[in-house]
């Protein structure tokens, strides 16, 4: 991806504030100028720029930035040109919008964002990712290099190291490695060996404190185990009392049910029989209550003359029809109540046979002394079965021992010969470790005329430790007297570009074809850094692709050389303070 153009636009006053031109290959200088010597170069935006850039390739954006009241209220939208596989496009991010990302595939910028494709923060990132790196880099995330690229000179340089502070080690070295275009997986592929072995080596010692015995003493426990078994199992089965109670309880319940059908037979003709003692009784009163009319026969005979001889008829009619009833039905309802009586006396005595049976069973089915007797020998025998089966698991652990220590002898060989083709690997990049070693002297002998290291090394020592590093490739580099502020930084500058260089150099290599070190140069000898930059900018140029983003003081360099680089348009943004702040970074004093 090459970097082309930064933009700052403004929704409030629909205007760029301010267009950044980059280079397409060679060095960019962004330059911190001052109005008179006792002017302040920081503060007008270099960082800020560095920043922006590196929140258009997918940072998170600092807080800083999300909160400032003056950027919110212009609605600042900042955009970057760039050119990915020979085609044009933009990316955006909207300071007010900052967990969104936007890419335009024209070769005409527009701000209505509506015309643009919208990504959410993660898939933004991903799209970056692909344009910068490729598809064939899924092991390796932009996000994890970024920081090696774009480095700060606040977090990104630590003394006597080549990586960043804070890092896990493995990874480092990785993307170390990775950057130098040299193999860069071999630790991580190993140490996934070890961790396996590792992880089987603590399961047998856990093993191994649970087993307290040989398998020949387990497997005579468990023949003696078994003989006992076998033993109570035979008296359990002599008994057979599994037949005899379930057949007791068989005739129980069959018993219980009978009896249930007598008492509901019982309450049946119970029920009838006072049914028949009440109509005998009704009938009674009824004669009792014709009987009564007697006792008004005088007065009957007085209204014979007033009324037609049917009124006494009509109560001899009445009073003979229930003589009759008492008589015959009477004895009808008697006769039916002595037949219920003999059924239900019939019914008592089979009650009273049933009930006795039924007490004598209930007494048998809890005979406590036979169940228990049992129910004991069916526990020792499950006892002996649970001993049993602990005694499996632990004979199974015994050949779980064996697998483990056959697949750790396999891992083992594997890991042997794993490490084996990592280092024929490595070293088949002998041409290459030997041209990075002298990019690297080149540049040590332009800035300090003398020669420094560049060490390569391939650890092949094989062990167990948790925390090896077997096939870990160590990059380290050296210049005199490094041990000084302004030496060491240069080193670690000259590190960068020493791979950066060569991996423009290599087509076989990685697709990173940009590099950005802010405020990296920590005030070494001046000329040191117009030397290095024109060096650079020559070995860019030769090899027509790759830039070179670097923020400079404008008293960092010599005033000649400051001359050559505005002439030749290295120079692609010069910052500073005016009253009007036109030229700070954003075109405005982002406080008050």
């Amino acid at each position: 991806m090459i970097l082309k153009e930064l933009s700052i636009y403004s929704y409030k006053e629909k205007k760029i504030l301010n267009t950044y031109q980059f280079n397409e290959k060679g060095v960019n200088i962004i330059l911190g100028e001052k109005k008179d010597e006792k002017d302040e170069a920081n503060g007008v935006g270099k960082t800020t720029m560095i920043e922006c850039l590196s929140f258009l390739l997918g940072e998170e954006i600092n807080a800083y930035y999300k909160t400032n009241k003056m950027l919110m209220s212009k609605g600042i939208l900042i955009t970057l040109k760039v050119n990915s596989n020979e085609i044009d496009s933009f990316l955006a991010r909207f300071i007010n919008t900052p967990d969104k990302g936007y890419i335009l595939w024209d070769k005409n910028i527009c701000y209505d964002l509506n015309e643009w494709d919208i990504y959410e923060d993660k898939d933004y990132k991903k799209k970056i990712q692909k344009e910068i790196l490729g598809d064939e880099n899924s092991d390796i995330s932009f996000a994890s290099i970024r920081e090696y690229i774009i480095r700060d000179e606040q977090n990104g340089f630590i003394k006597n190291s080549l990586g960043i502070s804070g890092r896990n080690a493995t990874t480092e070295n990785k993307i170390l490695a990775f950057l130098c275009n040299l193999p860069y997986n071999s630790e991580t592929e190993i140490k996934r060996i070890t961790k396996n072995i590792n992880d089987l080596k603590d399961e047998k010692k856990i093993l191994s404190t649970t087993i307290g015995k040989t398998i020949s003493e387990l497997k005579t426990e468990k023949s003696k185990y078994r003989s006992e078994i076998q033993k109570l199992e035979k008296n359990i089965n002599s008994i057979d009392i599994n037949k005899q109670y379930n057949l007791k309880a068989i005739d129980y319940s069959k018993n219980k049910s009978k009896l249930n059908n007598i008492q509901n037979e019982l309450f049946k003709l119970k029920h009838v029989k006072n049914q028949y003692i009440q109509n005998i009784e009704n009938l009674k009163k009824k004669v009792e209550e014709i009987q009564a009319l007697n006792d008004i026969e005088p007065f009957y005979k007085q209204l014979l003359g007033w009324f037609p001889n049917e009124i006494s008829n009509n109560y001899d009619k009445v009073k003979n029809f229930y003589d009759f009833m008492v008589e015959n039905r009477g004895s009808y309802f008697e006769g039916k109540i002595k037949n219920i009586d003999e059924k239900i006396n019939e019914l008592f005595k089979v009650k009273d046979k049933l009930e006795k049976t039924l007490q004598n069973d209930y007494k048998i089915l809890k005979n406590s002394s036979l169940l228990e007797d049992i129910n004991s020998m069916i526990a020792d025998r499950e006892e002996l079965n649970t001993k049993i089966a602990e005694i499996n698991i632990q004979l199974g652990n015994h050949d779980r021992l064996k697998s483990i220590t056959n697949h750790i002898n396999v891992l083992k060989s594997d890991r042997l010969t794993l490490t084996q083709q990592k280092t024929d690997e490595f070293n088949s990049y002998e041409k290459h470790i030997e041209s990075l070693e002298k990019l690297f002297q080149t540049l040590s002998e332009l800035a300090y005329d003398t020669a420094g290291v560049f060490d390569v090394q391939f650890e092949n020592n094989v062990n167990d430790r948790k925390k090896s590093i077997t096939g870990r490739v160590k990059i380290e580099c050296s210049l005199p007297d490094d041990r000084s502020h302004g030496i060491n930084y240069m080193k670690l500058n000259m590190f960068d570009l020493t791979w950066f260089i060569s991996s423009l150099e290599n087509s076989d290599g990685h697709n990173i074809n940009f590099l950005i070190h802010d405020g990296s140069y920590s005030k070494p000898n001046p000329s040191v850094k117009a030397r290095i930059l024109k060096y650079i900018n020559k070995k860019i140029n030769e090899i027509k692709k790759g830039q070179y983003f670097v923020t400079l003081n404008k008293d960092e360099l010599l005033k000649g050389d400051l001359d050559f680089f505005e002439k030749n348009g290295y120079i692609v943004a010069k910052l500073e303070r005016t009253n009007d702040n036109t030229k700070r970074f954003f075109g405005f004093k982002l406080y008050d």
